[in-house]
Order: structure tokens, then C-alpha cells, then sequence
């Protein structure tokens, strides 16, 4: 396949991962399970597959899916509920690569155990691509979604940490507890420290720029930066693209201006969405040159089917017990004898247990592996199984737990959306009063119009928040009406254009001018 052909492959496959997407939406199914199903399929029925080169993949496709998921971390939050992350990060990764190790172990007694850990190292850690392409069509409580996503965020060192020693046990012999702690603690030093300079030098920058594509084209090369730096100074790309991100997303509010942030956001939100669609797509497509190689010899097709289950039962079980075991019991004990704990709820630790789901940094790390790696084949095999059936069978299996767990997003004790938009707009009359102190008699008008607008829009709110649904229902309708006045001032504005009356360049402003009203009136209206 050359270059040419190569790009049209792209194209095609972008195409129809946008019409499996599509489909997805249409059958209310996670658009991940449905991707993945139609890669496979495209896969078995001798379609398109370009071959994968799991480094390109990590360093190009990888950086900005974390870059996003972070730069969207509730940080405070994250913060809040560090201690079960870290559970989560070091114990249950490392539970489970044990786990899965020792099952396949006592399923293929030939594989050596230093495959049968590097196998359980490959599928310890859940994808926080997966995570997010799953958890984002739940309302789930908040304290649910920050651990897995920050748990998804971070899990990638411990995972590569034991992935590394199982790798050099297998090519050298040996691989000592001082050594592991080492390469551990490299690993996290450089990445965070990588990510860290990369965050603060990404916002004196931004700060600076005028011309907000600069700045949102400067966050997709930091994100690859990022990564890249950190791995040629031997630390944890992955680690370095999350902190980076996540420095960006505190202080965002300070670097960005109006124009940057939203024109941003409508950038981001494509190429994530795209990107999303390929990764899983892709790891659809190596089902073709994994079954390729297995069905070569029917003998290791046979263990690796064994293998794979064995490992599949392990990973999903093995999180299961370390939640049970280790975040849900001993949070309900600490509770009930007074400790200043918040107990996990049974529903709560439930989904936790089961969403486990795995994805793109488990397939690159198989693909990776040195050629002549013992059970190279069986571990690449096994790992796409794993992928499948924890995207397909917890995936597609979240909703219905949920509901029967009726699990719902808790009421935050917090401010609501209305009160704190109502105190903003306070805020800004309370300014607006002392002008109009202050002001002359030119001015009288356009701050007694200021005025009244301000305080209607402060008044709204209120309302909205104190009231019951029937207040809510008019103010939705009030939106509604202002949304079809928007429509018709566009169309308005169109006419003239077509009959000639203004030019391109004032068409586009005004139209930019409508756009934004559009976009503020479709925000109020979201539940």
C-alpha cells in the first residue's frame, strides 16, 4: 500500500467511523462498542487494514485524547478523592496483573511467567479513552466519574512500570525490587516535571499571542510536546501530556480570553471526536493481523483462545474484589466508627467494580513487544479479547446496572448554574449602580438601560432557581421564542445579502454576531 492509498484508507475508514458514530446515536448505544464492532467486522470480511505501528499511534492519536480529558478534570474534586485513585493506581493495577497472570499460568502451564505478567501488565490499566467515550452518556454521581477518569488519567506508569519489569525478566532475567523502584520513580518525576514546565510555559505563552488560532494550534503541539519530550528523557509521556493538561485547564480561566476559549472548544471538540472514532476503529482492524498470524497454527490458536478467556475472566473479576475488598468495605467501616470518611455506596462501588473498560494504551503496549518475545502472538490475541469484551460486555452492560441501581448524579450542595449566574450578574449591577452615581447626564440613558437589563436578567435567575417547574417551563419557552427571533433576524440578514444590499465581510460579522446569541440562548436551554 503506498502513501496515496495509505491516505485514502484514512479517509475511508474516518468516513465510516463517522456513520458508525451516527448509527450509534441513532440505536442509543456507546459509539465505542459500535466502532469496535464494525472495525472487527470490516476486519473478518477482508476490508482495508493498515498495518499499526503501536510508537506512531501512542505519539500522534494518544496525546491529544489525554489532553482533552484533562484539561476538563474537575481539579478540585480530583484532589478530593486522591486517596482512592492512588488505591486504585498502585494496588489494583498491580492485583491485577498478578491475577490475570496466575489464571493464565494455570490455563497454559508452557507460557512462561514472565509472559503471563507482562500479559497481566498489558490489561491492568482501563483507558481513559475508553472511560471517557463510556461515562460521558451517564449521569452518574460526581464522585464516581472523578475517580474513574482521574484513575484512567494516571494508571498508565504503574501499568508500564510492571510492563517493563516482566519485559526485561524475560530479555535479561532479572529485574530487582530496587531497580523497579527506580523506574517507577523516573518515570513519575520526569513525566510530571515534563508536564508541569510544558503547562506553565504553554500559558505565559498564550497570554502573550493576539490571534487565537495561534494560541488553540500552540495546545495540540504541546500535547504532542509534551509526550514526546518526556519520552526521549525516559519518563512517562503519558504523565507528562495529563499534568500538562491539567495545569492548562487551572489556569485557563486566566491565560484564554472569550475568543480563544470558545473558538477552542469548537476546535477541540472535532478532532477529539474524530479521533476517538479512529482509535476505535483501529483496534477493530488489528483483529485482521492478529487471527492472521494465530489461524497459522491451529495449536496456538486453540491456547490462545484459552489464554485469552482466562485473562479476560481474571482482569474483570480481580477489580471487582480489590474495590469490594479494598475502597468499599473499609470506607464503610471507617464511617460507622466516626471517622471523617465518606462511605462508598453499594450501588456506587458496583459500577466502579465493573467499569473496567480497556482500549488503545492496552493494544499499543501488546503490539509493542520486542519480536521473539516468548507467547508474543498469544499476548497480542489475548489483549484485543480483553479490549473486546470489556468495552462489549461492560460496556453495553453499564446502562442497565445503572438503572438497576438507580444510580442517579447527587443534588452537589454547592451553588446551582442559576444562583451562581445570578450572582455574576449581581455583581455586575452592583457596578452598574455606582456608575450611575456617578454618571452624566449623556450618559444617564445608557446606564439606566444597563441597568434594567441587568436587573432582569438577575431577577430571571432567581426565579428560575426559587420557583417551580412551571416558572422553568416559561423561562424555556421565553428562550425558545428568542432562539426563533435569532432565526429570523439571520434569515433577514441572508435576504439582503442575496438581493445584494450588503457585502460578504458584513454578512459574516453580523451572522458571528448571531451565532454567539444563538450559542448563549441553546447554553440556557440545556438541562
Amino acid at each position: 500500500m503506498n502513501n496515496v492509498e495509505f491516505f485514502h484508507t484514512l479517509v475511508v475508514l474516518i468516513a465510516g467511523a463517522g456513520v458508525l458514530t451516527w448509527l450509534a446515536e441513532r440505536l442509543a448505544i456507546a459509539p465505542a462498542v459500535v466502532l469496535l464492532l464494525g472495525g472487527s467486522a470490516i476486519a473478518l470480511t477482508g476490508g482495508p487494514a493498515p498495518d499499526m505501528d503501536p510508537d506512531l499511534l501512542l505519539a500522534a492519536v494518544l496525546p491529544p485524547l489525554l489532553m482533552s480529558s484533562s484539561f476538563y478534570t474537575a481539579w478540585k474534586d480530583f484532589r478530593r478523592e486522591i486517596g482512592t485513585i492512588s488505591s486504585l493506581v498502585l494496588g489494583a493495577v498491580a492485583f491485577t496483573t498478578v491475577a490475570v497472570a496466575v489464571a493464565v499460568h494455570a490455563v497454559e502451564p508452557t507460557l512462561p511467567w514472565a509472559a503471563c505478567f507482562a500479559l497481566g501488565a498489558i490489561v491492568s490499566p482501563p483507558d481513559a479513552v475508553a472511560a471517557k467515550a463510556m461515562l460521558q452518556r451517564f449521569p452518574l454521581p460526581t464522585r464516581l466519574v472523578t475517580v474513574l477518569e482521574g484513575e484512567s488519567l494516571v494508571n498508565d506508569a504503574s501499568g508500564l512500570l510492571l510492563y517493563q519489569m516482566a519485559i526485561a525478566a524475560a530479555v535479561a532475567g532479572a529485574f530487582t525490587a530496587p531497580r523497579a523502584a527506580v523506574v517507577f520513580s523516573m518515570l513519575t518525576l520526569i513525566g510530571v516535571t515534563v508536564g508541569a514546565l510544558c503547562g506553565y510555559g504553554m500559558t505565559w505563552l498564550i497570554k502573550r499571542l493576539r490571534e487565537p488560532m495561534l494560541s488553540i494550534m500552540l495546545t495540540f503541539v504541546m500535547a504532542w510536546a509534551s509526550y514526546a519530550i518526556a519520552e526521549a528523557l525516559h519518563g512517562s509521556g503519558v504523565l507528562a501530556v495529563v499534568t500538562c493538561g491539567l495545569v492548562l485547564g487551572i489556569r485557563q480561566h486566566q491565560s484564554f480570553d472569550a475568543s480563544t476559549r470558545i473558538k477552542a472548544e469548537a476546535s477541540w471538540e472535532v478532532i477529539v471526536f474524530a479521533l476517538d472514532a479512529f482509535v476505535f476503529i483501529l483496534i477493530g482492524l488489528a483483529l485482521h493481523g492478529i487471527l492472521t498470524r494465530m489461524q497459522a497454527r491451529s495449536a496456538l490458536f486453540t491456547a490462545g483462545l484459552g489464554v485469552a478467556f482466562a485473562a479476560t475472566a481474571a482482569a474483570i473479576v480481580a477489580r471487582i474484589v480489590w474495590v469490594g475488598l479494598a475502597i468499599w468495605l473499609p470506607s464503610g467501616i471507617a464511617a460507622r466508627r466516626g471517622m471523617r470518611v465518606r462511605a462508598w455506596r453499594f450501588g456506587e462501588a458496583c459500577v466502579l467494580g465493573w467499569a473496567g473498560m480497556r482500549g488503545v494504551v492496552s493494544l499499543a503496549a501488546a503490539l509493542a513487544l520486542p519480536d521473539g518475545f516468548p507467547g508474543r502472538d498469544v499476548i497480542i490475541f489475548s489483549t484485543f479479547i480483553v479490549i473486546f469484551a470489556t468495552l462489549v460486555i461492560q460496556g453495553l452492560s453499564l446502562a442497565p446496572l445503572i438503572r438497576l441501581l438507580h444510580l442517579r448524579a447527587k443534588k452537589r450542595t454547592s451553588m446551582s448554574e442559576l444562583e451562581a449566574r445570578s450572582h455574576a450578574f449581581r455583581a455586575a449591577l452592583v457596578e452598574l449602580e455606582k456608575i450611575a452615581e456617578t454618571t452624566t447626564d449623556d450618559e444617564c440613558e445608557i446606564v439606566q438601560r444597563l441597568l434594567d437589563e441587568y436587573r432582569l436578567r438577575v431577577r430571571a435567575n432567581e426565579n428560575a432557581h426559587a420557583s417551580g417547574a412551571a416558572h422553568v417551563e416559561r423561562r424555556a419557552k421565553h428562550l425558545r421564542l428568542e432562539l426563533a427571533l435569532v432565526a429570523k433576524s439571520r434569515e433577514a440578514l441572508l435576504t439582503l445579502h442575496d438581493e445584494n444590499l450588503i457585502q460578504d465581510a458584513v454578512l459574516h460579522r453580523i451572522e458571528n454576531e448571531l451565532d454567539l446569541e444563538e450559542f448563549r440562548l441553546q447554553r440556557l436551554l440545556e438541562p
